[in-house]
């Protein structure tokens, strides 16, 4: 009986100087290395030509937009802001795509947009400023959809955006 507790002691004091290093390494967590992000480096310049589709897709933008601010003006400032700055946004973008002499015409309706925009950003909304904004937003829209969809200015689309020389497609 005192060879085996001699032994079990001897047992516990070689693992004790021996140490559970290796269990307390295998068991503790490792620091994981930082991902770093691969550079990406453009290699081919896309150009942005003009073309029908861009046109479709400016005039849908604008056309939603509109009708969204026609129903909501002067319920939420920040949402009439946003609606109104998409709006001229999105014809500009149709104006650029458009000959210099079709641009021209829509430049006036453009011009009239933008002074209902400051009109929403400055001044208070009261009813008078609301019924002015509404029935501007209206003419405007019934005209551009009238003059300037697609199927009216398809002969009138540049060709790119250098060209100023007034031919259309």
């Amino acid at each position: 009986m005192k060879k085996t507790i001699a032994l079990i002691l001897m047992f516990f004091i070689l693992l004790n100087l021996a140490g559970c290093e290796n269990v307390r390494r295998k068991f503790t967590r490792k620091k994981k290395e930082p991902v770093k992000m691969p550079h990406i480096y453009q290699i081919k310049k896309y150009e942005k030509k003009p073309s029908p589709e861009l046109y479709k897709k400016h005039y849908s933008y604008w056309m939603s937009w509109q009708s969204e601010l026609i129903k909501v003006v002067g319920a939420n400032h920040k949402k009439d802001v946003r609606c109104i700055e998409e709006i001229v946004g999105n014809l500009n973008d149709m104006q650029n795509i458009l000959v210099p002499e079709k641009a021209a015409e829509l430049k006036s309706h453009i011009d009239k947009l933008v002074k209902v925009k400051d009109i929403i950003d400055k001044e208070e909304p009261t009813q008078a400023n609301r019924d002015v904004v509404v029935r501007t937003l209206e003419r405007e829209d019934r005209f551009i959809k009238r003059e300037f969809s697609y199927n009216k200015v398809k002969n009138y689309l540049r060709k790119s955006f250098e060209d100023d020389d007034g031919k259309g497609i």
